[in-house]
């Protein structure tokens, strides 16, 4: 299996005053929260062969801050990285590159990072990818550019830095629907915390204990 680390790059500054989208830099808040979610993945403790990006300046600057905090000096350009790439070139051209049980970060941009987690983690047609500027996914793959199997494992959250399974998935509806009740089930003011309420008060104080069973802490 080959580790791939798909990244899209950080929050870069808005194409204005004439600046041409190549040269679009990391805003100073993209480079703090890229820096702490770069430190967060260093911890746990999974070493690159492989660190690619794209030619744009904001890719290039997210890869070089992802390689200070994991010592791996090297940051290669992809032409292939490019916005406008293609997944199944860019997955041909990593198949020559990469060998078998190595691991490779592969920092670009949308749509092609959105686009490679829909195509790697066979993500249904029904579901939206959710790949925010910042994150970092990880899906193992077998023979590329086949990459089949494949196996989604986790994904950083670029704000809280959290570590969560599967694929940046947009949830449906009813997916929304069902975590708003267990939520409100689960809160000190939801619907569970009532009928407790409401069964204590309902329970004589005087109840003596069962027979057969001491009083005391359970």
């Amino acid at each position: 299996m080959i580790r791939i680390y798909l990244v899209r790059h950080g929050i870069a500054i808005e194409p204005e005053g004439g600046i041409a989208d190549e040269s679009r830099w990391l805003t100073s808040k993209g480079r703090r929260r890229f820096k702490r979610l770069a430190r967060a993945f260093a911890r746990l403790g999974e070493p690159l062969e492989h660190l690619f990006s794209s030619p744009l300046v904001r890719a290039v600057q997210t890869a070089e801050i992802l390689a200070g905090t994991t010592l791996h000096h090297d940051v290669t350009i992809l032409e292939e990285l490019r916005p406008e790439g293609g997944v199944g070139r860019l997955l041909a051209e990593i198949a020559r590159r990469v060998k078998d049980e190595e691991a490779v970060a592969l920092v670009g941009h949308d749509p092609q990072m959105s686009a490679l987690v829909s195509a790697l983690g066979e993500v249904p047609k029904d579901r939206s990818v959710d790949f925010r500027k910042g994150s970092i996914v990880r899906i193992d793959v077998g023979a590329l550019p086949s990459a089949r199997p494949s196996q989604p494992r986790w994904w950083l959250k670029p704000k809280s830095r959290e570590l969560a399974r599967g694929l940046p998935v947009r949830k449906t509806r009813e997916e929304k629907a069902l975590q708003k009740a267990v939520n409100g089930k689960a809160s000190p003011g939801g619907a569970g915390a009532a009928a407790s309420a409401n069964s204590a008060k309902e329970k004589p104080a005087d109840t003596p204990p069962a027979k057969g069973r001491p009083p005391g802490p359970r």
